[in-house]
């Protein structure tokens, strides 16, 4: 099987000997991101927890919506549990410094494991932060979480029968060009294949969308999976074809009601749907229609803020800067991401000056 990304330096070895430490006397919790890549992620890191320690992590918890921060119920789940160490995957926590201090006050450690852009550790005590790009000379878009979770703890327990969960999570993050090999020999192992490696892919999205309630119910049955088709013959599985129709619809509304402005190389579009639907959407776009321009997608929930997604396939321009950059000085914004696809989300009453910004910054 394809080798790691992974490079020997100190914060390898650190991660080494914070996780020889784990034992079945802590009490231990981990959170995931909600996407594939943070499923299989979170997926992997139960696995190796339990393999390490011969026990699961004593908690679990599947935050209700996508977000950096460790919210309220979080830090009141980890008080009431006893929780001595916390392991977060796949998404960046020290961009919400606040809510992680928070965390230190309760816990005695903390472990984050991740690919996006760092934001600094400024006032962390307790916590560790493992991104891919500290690790490897791959920038951290190419190197998904999934695949650094299973990577790094595949240097202290047998992860092999589980490099499928890892293949979901890079297909989910459409780094399947960058770990061909990986994800080819992962689905021949378990006499599976790539596309039904995708298959469950698009079933996690959907669930994220349609279902996010059901995560942490999927996340435990993923972890007892033994193959893609267990995935693809249970309930779960509804939720990809309902997705797959909206997804359609909303296609064939792309096309009608676009933006395209060549000179900025940018493509823009606007819509209303009350599902979490614009990455599945515009994922295709860009993949298929736009690789080398830069799409957004602003979404109205109806809820008095707009979330947008950023994609770039070319990486000619850092997506997640120029949104960074546009919703700065902006009340209840924030966004983030990776060079080639980012995210956030501004009042709706911002809107005109946000893509102004962004236009702005396209032009320059």
């Amino acid at each position: 099987m394809e080798q790691t990304g992974l490079q020997e330096n100190p914060a390898l070895k650190k991660f080494d000997s914070l996780v020889k430490s784990f034992s079945g006397e802590d009490r231990i919790a981990f959170i995931p991101d909600l996407d594939a890549d943070g499923l299989s992620s979170g997926a992997l890191a139960f696995i190796a927890i339990k393999l390490l320690r011969r026990k699961e992590p004593d908690l679990v918890i599947v935050q209700p919506f996508k977000t950096t921060e460790l919210l309220p119920k979080t830090i009141e789940q980890l008080r009431e549990n006893k929780i001595g160490k916390l392991v977060i995957v796949d998404f960046a926590a020290e961009q919400s410094k606040d809510n992680l201090k928070q965390a230190e006050s309760v816990v005695e450690q903390v472990l984050v494991i991740d690919h996006h852009k760092f934001y600094g550790k400024e006032g962390l005590k307790k916590t560790f932060i493992l991104k891919a790009q500290d690790v490897s000379y791959l920038d951290g878009s190419k190197y998904p979480t999934s695949k650094l979770v299973f990577d790094l703890f595949s240097r202290h327990v047998n992860l092999e029968k589980f490099s499928w969960i890892a293949s979901v999570g890079l297909m989910g993050d459409n780094q399947l060009a960058q770990w061909k090999g990986f994800v080819e020999k992962a689905a021949q192992d378990i006499g599976s294949s790539v596309k039904e490696l995708g298959t469950v892919t698009g079933i996690i999205s959907a669930v994220e969308v349609l279902a996010p309630e059901k995560l942490g119910e999927f996340l435990l049955f993923y972890v007892k999976s033994k193959n893609p088709r267990e995935i693809m013959n249970s309930p779960f599985a509804k939720y990809k074809s309902e997705l797959d129709s909206r997804v359609e619809g909303l296609f064939g509304e792309f096309h009608a009601r676009k933006e395209v402005f060549d000179e900025q190389e940018l493509v823009w579009f606007e819509f209303k749907s009350k599902d979490n639907i614009k990455s599945a959407v515009i994922n295709k776009v860009s993949n298929e229609l736009f690789p080398k321009m830069t799409v957004i997608f602003v979404q109205d929930k109806g809820d008095g803020y707009m979330s947008f997604s950023a994609r770039r396939q070319d990486f000619k321009v850092k997506t997640n800067e120029v949104l960074e950059t546009a919703v700065k000085g902006f009340e209840d914004a924030g966004a983030g991401g990776h060079i080639p696809a980012s995210a956030g989300r501004i009042r709706k009453s911002d809107l005109p000056e946000f893509k102004k910004r962004v236009m702005q910054a396209l032009s320059g």
